[in-house]
């Protein structure tokens, strides 16, 4: 019976059917084939074989041919793409384009052989051409009469090297073209040749003259030669500090919560868990959210364990490199990103996800995958154990089924409170003040943590209370003092402030309450005009050096400055407003608060710095918890965030997705809005089930209006049944979908 294939594209598609290349061994699931593709061909990705009814097979072209001799992605990593697709209400070809960048866009070699003459064609039959001898309407049209058999195989891929061409003779004789001389011998005894004659001409310690006179003369020529293997690469930029790892391993448990202490803390109470996976003879897959963080990892565990790196900024050759490595060489660990998920490990030992709850690992567009749970996903499919690391588990962790939580003591911290009600000083209260000549006086180092960047929230009249406004977002403009430009952050208007209020003509205009990197550098060096203020944030990113060798300063900046490495003589981190943090509108904000703080401990490298809070509600529960003097506070606040989401049926006790309608005019929107809940209501949906509609918290952004729809269920089930009902438009207004939303009031791109 015929073989049929059903091969996926990194296209907004489900498979597509082929038959299988006829004279060819049958390949496997999770390789690549070439198939005919719009006058040429492409490379999918098996993802079934079957046999069919003979009759069927005339329903279907058939491929070209097989491109791997083993599978380029496991058959788990297929069920898994499947699973996600299912799980989003996405083409799994969206899931496959957003995991697996590489691998479906490298250059083949198409060969035909025509089996007998053919009308109007001057190529002789049972010669293996080029394709491109034939256009695409030919082509077609033979490969449909059965008249041609196809090939294909990947391009070998070359680049452009200076080489050697002719020896040395008498032209180069003489003491004045000695260095010409020097530069030929070196290049004869280096067979791949250099990228150039400058190349060519600094390591044979020579002028570039020289090297170029070698080009000129013919001598030397370039060429394209087979390109060599890039090096995989298996070190950070920046070498960690040795870590010594902990005595004990981790149970063998379905998951795993590791919390506590700092980011190295948890790392070393996994290396020898690590160590004897690939004692086994297992690999190990190590998930990072972000480079920082990935960095560290690889810094690490390097000293203990065979590595291999995939960062997202790496060329495809070098991705290339480490799926080879990882598919063919011995067991290892791969530290990466999101990239990782899908590296073709024959056996895979355990899956790490660090900081599991990092908001990092959630897709902004695509599918918009939240890649821990994708990460829970492949551990279970492989039936691996898997491991989620964070400073403290989030409710979605612990409330898991089977879960061994392993506790590591808290990073010490102490934490100070400032209440800012009531005070005259703004945007550094008295206590921050004070703290900060006492920086100065004792030279020491300061980090305050702005709310955002630029200078203010908004610029208005103190008088009738104007505040300028973006005209595309419902959104007040920030103001830029140095600049003196009003900027919107959403969509990037920007204007010069007004010289009078626009409603009542004063000319008082000023910042107002909500400071930015801005005005609180501002206030320091009007306090502290002898100390160094560096700023840090979206806009700018001073030099860090003086404070890196040790000087005395104070560094302002955004939530960025969490992505750097720790300073050895920090005496004081700040939070200037933690209001901000905790007033989200999300049901994750106090959580995100509680962990923000403790992670603050990563940015220290020497003693333990005084954490100071300024807030205007020193009463809040996120305060209390994080003011407690023992670790308890914490804990148990946690099991009240926990208790809440069951009440209110907020995840992990149900299945959230996020439904965004937005159209250039607000009555669209609305009525698009409402179309949206008929249809889930049509396919089954409980009124319990659906949230909304309400206008977004910032309800027009980018010139739409944008409403917002919650689907919440408890089932599964019902959850993936009620999704694929919605399409990419609905009455003139477009649709976005968000599975597993990580803030429920962000707009969507």
């Amino acid at each position: 019976m015929p073989t049929a294939l059903d091969v996926l594209f990194p296209l907004p598609l489900s498979p597509l059917r082929f038959l299988a290349p006829l004279d060819r061994p049958l390949g496997a699931v999770g390789s690549r084939v070439a198939v005919p593709w719009q006058g040429a061909i492409r490379i999918g990705l098996v993802t079934a074989i079957d046999e069919i009814p003979a009759g069927k097979a005339l329903d279907y072209k058939e491929a070209v041919d097989w491109l791997d001799s083993r599978p380029f992605v496991h058959p788990s990593g297929v069920t898994l793409v499947a699973e996600l697709a299912e799980r989003t209400a996405t083409p799994p070809g969206v899931i496959l384009g957003s995991l697996a960048p590489i691998g479906f866009r490298e250059l083949l070699v198409h060969e035909i052989m025509l089996l007998a003459p053919f009308p109007d064609l001057e190529l002789a039959p049972e010669r293996w051409l080029e394709a491109d001898h034939l256009d695409a309407a030919t082509l077609d049209v033979v490969r449909r009469q059965g008249l041609i058999v196809e090939r294909a195989k990947f391009a070998v891929r070359t680049e452009r090297r200076l080489v050697g061409v002719r020896p040395a003779d008498g032209d180069l004789a003489g003491s004045n073209r000695a260095t010409q001389r020097q530069a030929l011998a070196l290049l004869a005894s280096v067979p791949s040749g250099f990228p150039s004659a400058a190349a060519l001409s600094r390591e044979a310690d020579v002028p570039v003259s020289a090297g170029r006179a070698l080009v000129t003369k013919g001598y030397a020529a370039y060429r394209d030669l087979p390109a060599g293997r890039p090096p995989t690469i298996e070190a950070p930029a920046a070498p960690h500090s040795s870590v010594e790892p902990h005595s004990g391993v981790l149970a063998h448990a379905a998951v795993t919560s590791l919390s506590g202490g700092r980011r190295v803390d948890r790392l070393a109470a996994l290396i020898r868990t690590l160590q004897r996976d690939l004692a086994a003879g297992t690999g190990v897959l190590v998930l990072a959210p972000e480079r920082p963080v990935l960095e560290e990892a690889a810094s690490v565990l390097m000293e203990h364990v065979p590595l291999s790196v995939l960062r997202a900024e790496t060329s495809d050759d070098v991705r290339n490199e480490v799926w080879e490595q990882i598919r063919n060489g011995p067991p290892r660990v791969l530290v990466g990103t999101f990239l990782a998920l899908l590296a073709p490990f024959e056996q895979l030992g355990r899956v790490v996800v660090l900081e599991a709850s990092n908001r990092s690992f959630k897709m902004l567009s695509g599918a918009r995958l939240f890649v821990p749970d994708a990460a829970r996903r492949l551990a279970r499919i492989r039936d691996a154990p898997a491991v989620l690391c964070d400073v403290v588990a989030s409710p979605e962790t612990t409330s898991l089924a089977d879960l061994v939580e392993v506790t590591l003591p808290r990073a010490r911290q102490r934490i100070h409170v400032a209440d800012l009600g009531g005070t005259a000083n703004w945007p550094l209260g008295s206590d921050l003040m004070r703290v900060l000549k006492q920086v100065a006086e004792r030279s020491r180092q300061a980090l305050i943590l702005a709310p955002r960047r630029g200078f203010s929230a908004a610029l208005g009249c103190p008088d009738c209370g104007y505040a300028a406004g973006c005209p595309n977002c419902d959104l007040a403009l920030r103001y830029h003092h140095t600049e003196r430009r009003l900027r919107c952050h959403q969509c990037g208007h920007q204007e010069l402030p007004p010289e009078r209020c626009p409603d009542c003509a004063q000319e008082r205009l000023g910042p107002l309450r909500g400071p930015g990197t801005q005005w609180i550098a501002q206030a320091v060096r009007e306090m502290l005009p002898s100390l160094t203020v560096l700023r840090y944030d979206s806009d700018r990113h001073d030099d860090l050096t003086p404070l890196r060798a040790g000087e005395p300063g104070v560094l302002v900046g955004t939530t960025s400055v969490l992505r750097l490495p720790p300073f050895t003589k920090l005496a004081l981190i700040a939070v200037a407003l933690l209001d901000t943090h905790m007033n989200i509108s999300d049901f994750r904000a106090e959580e995100e608060t509680l962990r923000l703080v403790l992670s603050l401990p990563e940015l220290a490298g020497g003693p333990v710095p005084l954490t100071l809070l300024q807030t205007f509600q020193p009463d809040h529960p996120v305060v209390t918890a994080l003011a407690a003097p023992v670790a308890a506070g914490v804990d148990r606040y946690l099991a009240d965030i926990l208790e809440r989401r069951r009440q209110f049926r907020y995840p992990p006790f149900s299945h959230l997705a996020k439904i965004q309608i937005s159209a250039r005019e607000a009555p669209v929107a609305q009525r698009a809005a409402q179309e949206v809940i008929e249809r889930l209501s049509t396919a089954g949906a409980t009124s319990d089930e659906v949230l909304g509609p309400a206008p977004a918290p910032v309800a027009r952004v980018r010139g739409r209006y944008t409403y917002h729809v919650l689907v919440r269920s408890d089932s599964a089930a019902a959850f993936q049944r009620l999704l694929p009902v919605l399409g990419p438009t609905v009455r003139g207004a477009g649709i976005r979908l968000d599975v597993d939303p990580r803030d429920v009031g962000t707009v969507l791109e």
